[in-house]
């Protein structure tokens, strides 16, 4: 079971996450506020849990469509000051010095519940680490952010997108079939909006996650055309064909 460390007096639970939404709430950071996108990147869970050290024996196995992060880029300060992508997708909010990294994260016990059940139950706790190295330096509510970013996540996971994935689990496709019914889904034609991540299993490449590039202050008209955004680095690695796996090929 996923464990947040929360706060002694939690907010009251709000109404339930719908299963898909728009007109999502706006993100305000407080701090550093000056970044040009997020990047929203979900996780194939059979496919995560089989890469790496893999997820815990606890792992839910619904639903496939996971929530690994949701990302802001490079606040434009620090690429004033030479800071590179590599160097920021590796310290995050560290970069940053007197990040209290012993706060609680205070949750409502709706939100927790949510979270244990769409991101991967892995030995270091995943959803505190995402607010750790990418939330916390920006002043955003841990209730708001992961709200949103669950939301966004459902709004995926129950769309035609979604359901192609689901329908072909278990079977090879092709790198473009995917992408055109992402651009068939969500009625956009820009070029590295959506990036495939693959991983290497006994010699056959199997999805792990998918990464949107969202713009920064359209992530309350997610998932519109408009909010999509071409990312500026390519991360995509995915080759032309690759397996969408099913839970019995996780390793126990």
């Amino acid at each position: 079971m996923l464990v947040l460390g929360l706060a002694a007096c939690a907010p009251k639970a709000p109404a339930p996450l719908p299963e898909a939404t728009l007109g999502l709430p706006v993100l305000q950071p407080t701090a550093h506020g000056d970044f040009g996108h997020y990047t929203l990147a979900l996780t194939w869970q059979p496919g995560f849990c089989a890469s790496g050290p893999g997820c815990l024996a606890d792992q839910p196995q619904a639903p496939l469509i996971g929530l690994h992060g949701l990302w802001a880029s490079r606040p434009q300060k620090l690429i004033d000051q030479g800071v590179t992508p590599p160097q920021w997708w590796a310290a995050g909010c560290d970069i940053y010095p007197g990040q209290d990294k012993g706060a609680p994260i205070v949750l409502t016990e709706g939100t927790r519940q949510a979270l244990g059940d769409a991101v991967a139950h892995l030995r270091d706790d995943l959803a505190t680490h995402e607010y750790r190295k990418h939330v916390q330096c920006f002043g955003m509510p841990a209730e708001t952010f992961f709200r949103t970013a669950l939301a966004m996540r459902a709004t995926v996971a129950a769309s035609p997108m979604g359901a192609y994935l689901r329908a072909h689990a278990g079977q090879e496709v092709g790198h473009d079939a995917l992408l055109a019914v992402f651009r068939g889904t969500f009625g956009t034609d820009v070029d590295r909006a959506l990036q495939l991540r693959c991983e290497t299993d006994h010699g056959r490449s199997m999805l792990t996650q998918f990464w949107f590039t969202i713009r920064t202050g359209a992530v309350a008209s997610f998932p519109r055309p408009e909010s999509f955004m071409r990312s500026p680095e390519p991360q995509d690695n995915c080759p032309a064909n690759f397996t969408i796996p099913i839970w019995p090929a996780v390793a126990r």
